[in-house]
């Protein structure tokens, strides 16, 4: 069978063809890390914008944040009335608090000193008006002491008076009415009258005088000697 043999001889002489692999067959944990570097590549140049807008937003955010942080603590130590109460229950104090214990206590402060001004001012009204009183008291009993004297000595000198009145009518009844001479005194006229110096006092009661001399022309009393 001269086919058979042609075949035969054909598949003796037939060899494997080989197909080299390509570079990714062949080694392919160095084509991974070709791949990877690629990758990382890409994801750099991709990165590098982000991080220059995260800096820039970094290095303008930060600034303003930090503006705005400390002007709102500011804000609420000073205007703000806090009470900050930690879980333990410790009681913590702020600025605010403290402002307004010490505005607490200084308004006690002044109304206590108040209370020690007016309770002083009103001690010494009353000691004022103990003293305007006992003074108008004292006023009232002088005025009336005085008037008491005035009276006593308006009667008495009224009593005086009536005195007079009557030893003048007695003397005039019994003729003894005098007219005073020039020179005369009164102790002259009582020696003369009386015999001495005691009837000075008679005829100065009975006739209302007070001193030695007596005007000339002038009629007085001699009242009997009792």
């Amino acid at each position: 069978m001269p086919q058979d043999d042609y075949r035969g001889k054909i598949e003796e002489h037939r060899q494997a063809i080989y197909i080299e692999p390509e570079e990714e067959e062949k080694n392919p944990s160095r084509m991974k890390r070709r791949h990877q570097n690629d990758e990382g590549k890409q994801k750099k140049n991709q990165s590098k914008p982000k991080l220059l807008t995260a800096l820039a937003i970094v290095f303008i955010l930060i600034p303003i944040s930090t503006l705005i942080y400390f002007s709102t603590l500011s804000h609420e130590n000073s205007h703000e009335k806090a009470e900050i109460e930690s879980d333990s229950g410790v009681h913590i104090e702020t600025n605010s608090e403290k402002e307004k214990v010490t505005t607490q206590a200084s308004k006690k402060e002044e109304q206590e000193q108040l209370k020690k001004e007016q309770a002083t001012q009103k001690e010494a009204d009353r000691i004022n008006a103990e003293k305007v009183k006992k003074e108008q008291a004292a006023n009232a009993k002088l005025e009336a002491q005085k008037e008491k004297e005035e009276q006593a000595a308006n009667a008495e000198l009224e009593a005086q008076k009536v005195k007079q009145q009557q030893l003048y009518e007695e003397a005039k009844a019994a003729g003894r009415l005098y007219n005073v001479k020039a020179g005369e005194t009164i102790e002259s006229i009582a020696i003369n009258f009386y015999g001495s110096t005691a009837g000075i006092a008679i005829i100065q009661e009975a006739n209302g005088i007070t001193g030695n001399t007596v005007a000339p022309g002038t009629t007085i009393a001699i009242p009997a000697q009792k």
